[in-house]
């Protein structure tokens, strides 16, 4: 007969302690919030946690953070991303989900937004701004004289409007305090994923980057080749706002040994908390009639070549090819060759299908998304 191993007048109270626990389980998932796999996995649908505001870059219900160098543009692309999440179109070429978004601007004049989100709407193709119940902005510099008082502050605000989307710009100017110590910015990020639980709003900080050092070898190096730990490590404050949020968004000007600094105008990469590696986008500023800048849109197909001769012969190739045919359109030896596919194969242009054998992938991923996994 098998046995249990232990005393049999220690048996029926043992079996008699599970059965009683047995039907807890509910009564703990009700009183403490816990689940099972299959009821966090219900959950998340209910709540829409496993979607995207912008497909592959921003998930609902997050907190976020995009970083760059001063003078960048950061603040044009926040915007941009803000009015496309209100008018429900597509962000850089990516669908979006239509939401209320508010843009909370403590570094830039009136006049200023004012105009960058004329621009920008034309840009993005609506004929005028997006409408009064989708998307708001707040300016310090001409906010109420009772904010910053009990019952006034960004987060009050925040909690009445009940947006999709919130974009602070910066996290530098709303709370300084954040970037001296990480009681601050942990505090900070708590606010805001209380705002995650009771209305499913998504934040995004934009934030600055340390000034580089200038000794050798101390610098990660650009955006769209270093890597991203030791990028990220160069944020101004402390380093739990990198790590304490979902999905960490850079922003750098181009490497131009890859290509020339008028084809583009920032490159766009990150990470995100278990989706993993984001990018890189290239994108360019596009200008109106006027020579002023207006808005971005991302560099697609042959484009992302940076290289008119490749980009060429490309076009001349028919949708599956050989490598005899590449050699031939491209014009260069084997090596030269092979080097351009493997190229056009990392930018998701061309896929190889058998030896020597290829084909064309229109609309390919040039985003890269999900090219390897890291942890948060």
């Amino acid at each position: 007969m098998p046995t249990t191993g232990m005393p049999d007048e220690q048996q029926p109270q043992q079996a008699t302690a599970n059965v009683a626990e047995q039907p807890r389980s509910a009564e703990w998932r009700q009183r403490w919030g816990l689940h099972t796999p299959a009821t966090l996995q219900q959950r998340a649908r209910q709540l829409g946690s496993a979607s995207y505001l912008v497909e592959g870059l921003i998930p609902a219900r997050s907190v976020n953070l995009l970083v760059g160098d001063s003078g960048l543009g950061k603040s044009p692309l926040a915007c941009q991303l803000g009015i496309c999440v209100a008018a429900g179109i597509p962000f850089l070429g990516r669908p979006t989900r239509k939401g209320r978004v508010v843009i909370a601007d403590f570094e830039n004049g009136i006049a200023d937004v004012s105009e960058l989100i004329e621009r920008i709407s034309r840009h993005v193709g609506l004929k005028e701004p997006p409408g009064s119940d989708d998307f708001f902005v707040w300016t310090l510099n001409d906010c109420l004289p009772r904010y910053g008082q009990p019952g006034h502050t960004l987060t009050d605000m925040l909690r009445d409007v009940r947006p999709a989307l919130a974009i602070v710009d910066s996290i530098a100017s709303y709370r300084p305090e954040a970037e001296e110590k990480i009681s601050f910015a942990t505090h900070m990020l708590q606010e805001f994923r209380v705002l995650v639980r009771d209305f499913g709003t998504a934040t995004l900080g934009v934030h600055h980057r340390r000034k580089p050092s200038r000794k050798p070898g101390e610098s990660a190096g650009p955006l769209e080749s270093a890597n991203l730990r030791e990028w990220f490590q160069d944020t101004r404050g402390a380093s739990s706002l990198i790590n304490g949020s979902d999905v960490r968004l850079g922003v750098d000007e181009p490497d131009l040994s890859v290509c020339g600094k008028d084809d583009l105008a920032l490159v766009l990469r990150g990470f995100g908390r278990i989706r993993g590696e984001i990018g890189p986008l290239y994108l360019a500023r596009d200008c109106g009639e006027d020579g002023e800048p207006q808005g971005y849109r991302a560099l697609t197909g042959p484009e992302l070549l940076f290289n008119q001769d490749q980009q060429k012969a490309l076009a001349a190739l028919p949708p599956q090819f050989t490598f005899k045919d590449a050699k031939k359109a491209y014009g260069r030896s084997d090596q030269p060759t092979r080097n351009w596919l493997m190229r056009c194969a990392g930018l998701g242009l061309v896929k190889q299908r058998g030896r020597g054998i290829y084909e064309q992938v229109h609309g390919g991923d040039a985003a890269g998304d999900g090219a390897h996994r890291e942890e948060s």
